[in-house]
């Protein structure tokens, strides 16, 4: 495979050199397909792909063969060498030869080894470079969604502290969410900087340190309406399920028209990596390649994300942590319809094409849905590294004006008599 100037000098020189000779038959699909795709990675994608090469680049004979000799013993006793496994991109088919041999599990882990070998090597130079800032992690539960005070934090097993708001903000109508990532009523008669004006202010930074994910369309849409001093320099990720309509509708029907064996499988899932996906994009996501390839990247790898809002959300929020570490996420959930009976999400079929009756609102399931996904979404983050410290999760629900709020000590986001505040990114909360 022949690889262009678009990749940085080190990397270049690294292939030069003849790495991809000295790595293991089953880190090739991965190595190959993000060199490929480089210009759809976001920046910490890239500087993780540039950090393992450059890492490995620099190791001697002895030290590589070190590193990969578990991985290469594992490769031998599963006979990869004899199966039809494609070294040009990841592959179902690929996928499903790895598991089902019996040395699956073995195999992963030494893989993992080598990435956390790679990862250390980085860590340690981020600490000698003093990298680390401020997160913040959103989680909406809108005022539409029926809530059990009693229960709705139990969950969350006490990690975090409740805290009760106080939505009464003189001359604001909008909800407490929207206040917050908007601005609230200034005395001078103006507005406040919000929470996203203060993360797209942030010096350096990039599209992918800010998401917002909707599972419907009003968050996005007031966004978008904000004055436009508000919403221009570096963009931020606005991902609105409802907004994505033909998007998902589009893709759902070419997913349906492949037979039910992993080789068609494959075949479908190569033309819709290859499909122009532009004409079924809002703006706000048609202007940004990246983002693009994130939701084909998404939809292609399912878990409800075609089907559902509020699985959407916590979907794209996980993978947001996974590739791209943002600094300040926003995952508003929704209302989703009951589900009709006699009707399939396994393989992607959209109910109301399938089934006449009228779609029915479900507040109550909708409910126990975002509660869950909500705390799902806070322990994807937690996850990684990079949240672990330095980083607040704040879940707010808007019927019981109360927010449940995980943060370290050292950001001081609550003070006597409840008064909660998140100093260098938005003015103080309304709370009481």
């Amino acid at each position: 495979m022949r690889f262009d100037e678009k990749l940085p000098k080190q990397v270049q020189d690294a292939l030069a050199n003849g790495l991809l000779k000295r790595v293991p038959l089953t880190f090739l699909p991965f190595i190959n397909q993000e060199l490929r795709d480089w210009d759809y990675l976001f920046p910490y994608e890239r500087q993780s792909v540039q950090g393992l090469l450059v890492y490995l680049s620099g190791l001697n004979d002895d030290q590589c063969s070190a590193l990969f000799r578990e991985v290469l013993e594992l490769e031998e006793k599963m006979g990869v060498r004899r199966w039809q496994f494609s070294t040009d991109e990841q592959t179902i088919q690929n996928a499903s030869l790895l598991a089902r041999s019996a040395y699956y599990q073995d195999w992963r882990r030494a893989v993992q080894k080598v990435f956390d070998a790679a990862q250390e090597h980085a860590q340690r130079a981020n600490d000698a470079n003093g990298t680390s800032g401020n997160q913040l992690i959103l989680l909406v539960i809108p005022q539409r969604l029926p809530l059990d005070p009693t229960r709705v934090w139990q969950k969350w097993q006490g990690i975090g502290r409740p805290l009760k708001l106080d939505p009464a903000l003189p001359g604001e109508t909008r909800s407490v969410s929207k206040a917050l990532i908007g601005g609230v009523p200034s005395t001078a008669g103006g507005r406040s900087g919000g929470l996203l004006e203060v993360a797209l202010g942030r010096s350096n930074g990039s599209p992918a340190d800010t998401w917002i994910l909707d599972a419907g369309t009003d968050l996005i849409d007031d966004v978008l309406r904000s004055e436009p001093s508000r919403v221009t320099g570096t963009p931020a990720m606005l991902l609105g399920y409802e907004r994505l309509k033909p998007f998902r509708e589009s893709f759902s029907h070419e997913m349906n028209s492949m037979r039910k064996d992993l080789s068609d499988a494959d075949s479908v899932f190569a033309r819709l990596r290859q499909v122009d996906v532009t004409p079924w994009c809002p703006p706000e996501v048609a202007s940004q390649p990246v983002i693009r390839e994130f939701l084909r990247s998404l939809f292609l790898s399912g878990n409800g994300a075609l089907l559902f809002g509020n699985s959407f959300v916590e979907w794209a929020a996980s993978e947001a942590f996974r590739r791209a570490r943002p600094t300040f996420l926003v995952a508003n959930f929704g209302v989703r319809n009951k589900p009709k009976p006699f009707t399939s999400v396994v393989v992607f079929e959209n109910p109301d094409q399938l089934n006449p009756l009228p779609s029915i609102e479900d507040p109550a399931g909708s409910a126990l849905d975002a509660q869950m996904l909500a705390l799902y979404t806070w322990l994807a983050a937690s996850r990684y590294q990079e949240y672990q410290s330095h980083t607040a999760c704040v879940c707010v629900a808007e019927s019981l004006s109360q927010a449940y709020v995980i943060a370290p000590q050292e950001l001081a986001l609550w003070h006597e008599r409840n008064r909660f505040h998140s100093p260098g990114w938005a003015p103080p909360l309304p709370v009481g």
